[in-house]
This record gives structure tokens, sequence and C-alpha cells, in this order.
């Protein structure tokens, strides 16, 4: 840890400053290789509330997905004499962020480093990429880190580090390393202590997470104060023997395992109009045309990893954290949150246990949806500084079983025959989640460790630069020849070959509400070795939108890690693409075929209609070049299409040109200025169409 805590000092007063000129100091930065997504903001608190969501979201890539509400840093001091020499009792600082700081520049800002920069993607020669402001560090310790530096009341430097992994037994977890140094300055001005010279006694350091299984599930069942306020959410804590061995093990044996889970909300009695009482724990949905998915089907938690036992001993103390604090029993959200309150409770020493979850008689105020963690007391000289790092997860069963466990367990709710997944048997099976959020925190226990002995974790290849064209009856893909590409750690090269992933509809599952609990996910359709750099999907359907990303898959014979030997594929998130691709046919040459489908076009049709689309018309069988315009029954005229792109189809969003919704009736389609791709012109036609909303 020693090493460690240099390094930390050293970057932060000397090679951030080189390092750091090309970056934007203040925004939002995102952990976002893995199957967990974490938002850095440059504050040490976070709201929900604004439009940067999500905040903490597993897995990535399903819609409204998020688990955490909201989290903290605090300084809690058991007195300090301010400038004017006053003295300051119990002060608690619990809103530190970068403030004015953010103009001054290194060392102060938030800064994002990769090992890899996103690859460039492009969908119909359209740029699709990530928007990288990092900088790419080929040695980083991880994949991706995200630093931290601001100055706090009374007089600390404060640097977070967070570190993720795309090594897919690693991306479930997200690790933090908070250092905190006494300097006396706060004041973004200038480098000099802002507060007489004087020691510090008794200083707390405060983690507090407010942590949700869903945002979806909250948000359905009931909407409250940001849409997901926790009415049946709970967090809890145990100590358990870590499932790896590691050095943490010589000071520190058992695990503090901290996880929340989705409770029963007693306020709501039934599915469906007429069902019977059912426990809502996973909160199944039931206001979607498909019912019975389990929205909130994750388990959020974080474990203790290294506190130092002082400024002066930088080895781990065991007796750490000194408060568990559950929000049941202190009002976070009460205006008494602060000051001597604050000071007094995270200084108790107690480890709380939430009331007996299931007392329906407790408000939603008092349930325990969040906790805090107190780490201290530390006596502080100017220039002394500790050290805290710790790991949050998230865990869950398979996406995939929440729909097909919710369709049986919607069967035993409807009294269908033979149907026997019951609510016990939906409790039993969402609690598998917990082990994994176990299982995950054992490996950032192990990771940390072999990080600390200046170990790097193995790592995948990182993904290729892919290009994804539509095609006529088909859609293309090209992608990065990565055969030379050397082994992030070990710089051998060992590319076995490359998956092709392919979602129907939007990029996000669930994201639209007419593909929500039918299973449309992201799906493997093809393998290839590691010559090959192109896939053509003729399979897809004519018309639809869909996805894609390829990930690289190595050998294995590089990874020495937690599971030696198994082949490591790169993240699923890099290169996915944003825009869909479509297959189209090629253009006919004449237009004696022209045809609108769906035809009658009917709002509920659901399936008869476009996947994520539902209100996409298809023109199809128009020649290479035309005019598409369209009239109501009167024979006003709605909208004008230019059809430009050589195929037979051009889609329309039933959107006028005054970019008003068309509502029910007949409509012509008038298509003119006919030609094929020679320049041979051909005759106008007439079509008529049928909306119903």
């Amino acid at each position: 840890m020693k090493s460690l805590k240099l390094l930390n000092i050293v970057l932060t007063t000397l090679m951030l400053v080189p390092l750091l000129n090309a970056q934007t100091y203040e925004g939002s930065r995102f952990h976002d290789l893995g199957k967990l997504k974490q938002r850095i903001d440059t504050a040490f608190w976070l709201d929900t509330s604004g439009s940067s969501k999500p905040v903490m979201t597993w897995p990535q890539g399903v819609y409204d997905s998020e688990n955490c509400q909201f989290w903290r840093v605090l300084i809690n001091v058991e007195s300090y004499t301010d400038s004017a020499g006053e003295v300051i009792e119990k002060y608690s600082n619990s809103y530190m962020d970068l403030g004015q700081m953010g103009t001054e520049g290194p060392p102060w800002g938030l800064y994002e480093y990769r090992r890899y920069a996103p690859p460039q993607v492009t969908v119909d020669g359209v740029d699709d990429s990530y928007d990288f402001i990092g900088e790419v560090v080929d040695d980083l310790i991880a994949d991706e880190e995200i630093d931290l530096v601001v100055k706090a009341v009374p007089g600390f430097y404060v640097t977070m580090k967070t570190y993720s992994f795309a090594n897919e037994f690693h991306d479930d977890y997200i690790i933090y390393h908070l250092n905190f140094k006494y300097t006396g300055d706060f004041d973004h001005l200038d480098l000099d202590p802002d507060i007489p010279e004087q020691d510090l006694s008794n200083v707390y350091f405060v983690i507090g997470y407010h942590m949700i299984p869903s945002f979806a599930g909250e948000k359905e069942i009931l909407g409250h104060r940001w849409g997901g306020d926790a009415y049946d959410d709970w967090m809890d804590w145990d100590l358990v023997d870590p499932l790896y061995s590691s050095d943490i093990d010589n000071t520190r044996p058992d695990m503090l395992f901290v996880w929340g889970w989705d409770g029963d909300d007693t306020d709501v009695t039934a599915l469906e109009p007429g069902g019977k009482y059912f426990n809502d724990t996973g909160d199944p949905s039931f206001q979607h045309e498909v019912k019975g998915q389990f929205l909130s089907y994750q388990y959020p938690g974080y474990t203790l990893l290294h506190a130092d036992a002082s400024p002066e001993d930088p080895s781990d103390d065991p007796n750490m954290p000194n408060t568990l604090a559950m929000s049941d029993i202190f009002e976070v959200w009460a205006g008494t949150f602060g000051g001597q309150p604050a000071y007094d409770y995270f200084s108790t020493g107690e480890w709380q246990h939430p009331p007996d979850w299931e007392d329906p008689g407790n408000s939603h105020w008092k349930k325990s949806d969040h906790m805090h963690m107190s780490l201290g007391p530390y006596d502080f000289s100017l220039g002394e500084d500790i050290d805290i790092v710790y790991a949050i997860a998230v865990g869950g069963v398979d996406y995939e079983e929440t729909i097909t466990k919710g369709q049986e367990w919607l069967s035993w709710y409807r009294d269908e025959s033979g149907a026997t997944f019951d609510d016990i048997s939906k409790r039993d099976f969402l609690a598998q989640g917990i082990d994994s959020l176990y299982e995950y925190l054992s490996r950032a226990r192990w990771a940390w460790s072999r990080m600390n002995d200046g170990l790097t974790i193995p790592a995948p290849l990182p993904s290729p630069s892919l290009e994804v064209t539509s095609g006529g009856g088909f859609i293309k893909l090209e992608w990065e020849d990565m055969s030379n590409t050397p082994d992030p750690v070990t710089g051998i090269p060992d590319l076995a070959g490359y998956k092709i992933y392919r979602k129907l509809g939007a990029q996000l599952i669930n994201f639209k509400e007419d593909e929500f609990g039918k299973g449309i996910i992201y799906e493997l359709i093809g393998e290839v070795g590691s010559d090959i750099t192109e896939f053509i999907d003729t399979t897809a359907i004519r018309g639809e939108n869909y996805r894609y990303y390829v990930t690289t898959v190595d050998d294995g014979s590089q990874n020495d890690g937690l599971f030696p030997g198994t082949p490591l594929e790169s993240s699923h998130y890099q290169n996915r693409t944003v825009s869909g691709a479509v297959a189209f046919k090629p253009a006919p040459t004449h237009n004696d075929s022209v045809r609108i489908v769906p035809n009658p076009f009917i709002i509920s049709g659901n399936e008869l209609n476009f996947t994520g689309e539902s209100n996409k018309l298809l023109f199809v069988n128009l020649p290479a070049f035309c005019t598409v315009n369209i009239y109501n029954s009167t024979g006003d005229l709605i909208k004008t299409i230019k059809h430009t792109s050589g195929s037979g189809d051009e889609a329309w969003d039933q959107l006028s040109e005054s970019n008003q919704r068309i509502v029910s009736g007949v409509y012509i389609a008038y298509v003119s200025d006919c030609r094929n791709l020679d320049g041979t012109k051909l005759n106008d036609v007439f079509e008529k169409f049928v909306i119903v909303r």
C-alpha cells in the first residue's frame, strides 16, 4: 500500500500537470467498458435528477436499469479554528465538488485514461463513434481509470481514482481509491493554507450509497419523487469469507458484504384488474402489453478493501469501518443531516442492521435503502494523508431469465393449469443474484490485492473499428484487422477470432414500448476466424432496423488470472452501432409493383408493424429515383419525400411537413419523376393506403 500511496501523492502534485494538459477538466466521464456502467461527475455527491443519467447501471444497455439513486463522500471534523479565529465544532462537509477549481486546470479536475481509444464506428458512411475526450495510456493498471481531484473544507486535497476492466470476469465491479491529504488549503485561488496552522483530531470520512435494484421497477410501479424512491428497497450487510484468497486475507480475513435488494411493497395488491394479491418482490411488469417480466432483479452492493490505520501507518486497519449507518435510524433526507447530528451519528461505532423489512408500519422514509460507512477516527498534522479503497458491484440473474421466468410466474398468478412457479419460487429465483454479487465483490478484492502488488489484471484485446453498410437484401459488416494486435498486458499477439452480434430494433434493450418483454436482445449471429474481417448478414428482414457490434476473442494463452487459460472476449459495449442499418431491396427497372406496407396500417397492430418503430410505413418496389407526394382524401398535400438512395425502399414516420402526426384516414401516394439507375424515365404511379389510429 505504501507504494500506491506514494504514487498517488506524486501523481497529484507533479505528474498530473504534463499528463493532463490536453484534457477537459469538467463535465462527466463514464466507466462503460463492462457490464456495470458508472458515471463519474465533478463532485463527491451525485444527484440522479440531471439529464446525463444513468448514474450506475447493470446490465449496461438495458433501458432504465439504474442501480443507484444517490451517493456521497463526507468529511466530518470534531473541531477546527477558522481564519477568523472561531472554533467550529463538529463540522460536516457533505457536498464536496470541483466548483471554480475546474477553471484552474491540473491537478484539479476530472480526468479519464484508457488503454485504448474507443474504436471508430460508421453506419452507412455516418460517424457513429464514441466521443472520447480523455487520454490513452498504454501501461495503465486497469483498462480505464477516471480521476477526480478537488479541495475541500476545512483543508483537504481529495483524490479519487476509479478503475474498471473490460475482462468479462471483472467487468461487474468498479474499484474506488480515495486519498485525503490534510493541507489547510481549500480556497481555489492559491495553494496557501486558509486556516491557522493546527492539527485535526478525530476526523471521520463517510461513504454513503442509496442503492436500488432497478429504476425501471420503481418507476413503473410507484413513480414517486425522482420516479424511483425506494418504498420497498432495502440494504443490509454481513461479514463473509471471500471466495478467492489474496494478501488482503492477512489483515482482513472477513469480507464486509453490503447489498441492496427489492422487497415487497404491500401497497401493490394486484397485477391485473380483478387479480389476486401477489408479492411484488422483483417488481413484475404490469403496465406493458407483455406482463410479468421481473424489472428489479439486481443486487447492488459494495465492500471495503482497505483503510489506513493512521496517517503514520498505511497498513490496513481490520477494525474499519467504524460505523455502518442505516437510513431507517438516521433520516438522511431530513434537514438535520449535517453538522453535530451527523458527526455524533457517524462516530458512534454502531453496525446497524435494518428493522423487520416486512413490517408494513414502516414509512418509506424509514426503510433501509441508504447505507453509510464511516472510517476513522484519524488525527492529522499538516501534510499527512490517508487512503481508503472500496469496490462497488451489481449482481443478478441473467436478463433473459427475467422474461422466461416472469412468464412462468405470470401463469401461476393467473391460475393456469400446471403452473407451479409461485411467489416463493420467484423470491428464491431472484435471490440467486446475491450469490453473483458475492462472487463479483470477491473478485474485486482479489484484483485490488493483485494491483497493490504491482500486477495487472489479464485483459482482452480491444474492440475493432467497425463499418456497417445497408445493402440490397443484406447488411455488410467490415472491421479492423486485429490479428497482429499485441495482448495489452504481455504484448504477445493472441487473437483467435471474432464474434458478430445483432439486435433488432432500438439500440437499448426495452427502450421501445413495442419491444418490451418480448426478449428482443443482442444475439450472436456469427463467429469467424482471425483471418476474416467481414460478414454479410443475409438474414436481416427487409425494412427492419438492426444494430450490431463485433468482438475480438483471444486464445486464452495470455490469461493467468482467476480462470487461467480461458479465452477472453473484448468489451461488448465499445463498438455498438447507435444508428440502425436496413436491408433494402434493390430498385426494380419498372414501377408497376409499388406497394405500401403495412397496408392498412393499424397502430395496435404490434407484431405487424416494424420493431421499435411503431409509426413506420415502408414504400417498397420504388424506382431508383423518384418523388413521393402524399395526399389526404380531400387532396391536401401532406408530405413530399425525395427518394434518392437508388434502392427500392423508402421509409416514412407518418409526420407531415409541419411535423404533425397524421390522423386516421385514406391517403394517396403519388410517385412521380421516376427514373432508373441509368436515367431512363418511367411512368408516374398512384397508390392508395389506409391509416387507423
